[in-house]
């Protein structure tokens, strides 16, 4: 995509809209991969269950525009 369709996209809203879209579905998958994991549980005892679903529902799933993954998935700005 050229700079100008970027530039249209962005002010149309619809780039947004795909990356809002994407980080919903993201932060979903995120959420779900931490409550069928070891931490879950341990969570829930140190918490209790309402406290832990609290501080689930903050953890969020963030996609950063304009940042491509290379061949093997890895962000330039992920190797420091």
């Amino acid at each position: 995509m050229g700079k100008g369709k970027r530039l249209k996209a962005r002010q149309s809203g619809t780039e947004s809209g795909f990356l809002s879209h994407a980080q919903e579905v993201l932060t979903r998958n995120f959420q779900k991969e931490i409550r069928n994991s070891e931490l879950w549980p341990q969570m829930v005892a140190e918490f209790g269950e309402k406290e832990a679903a609290e501080l689930l529902g903050q953890c969020k799933g963030e996609l950063k525009p304009g940042v491509m993954p290379d061949e093997a998935g890895d962000c330039p700005t992920d190797i420091r």
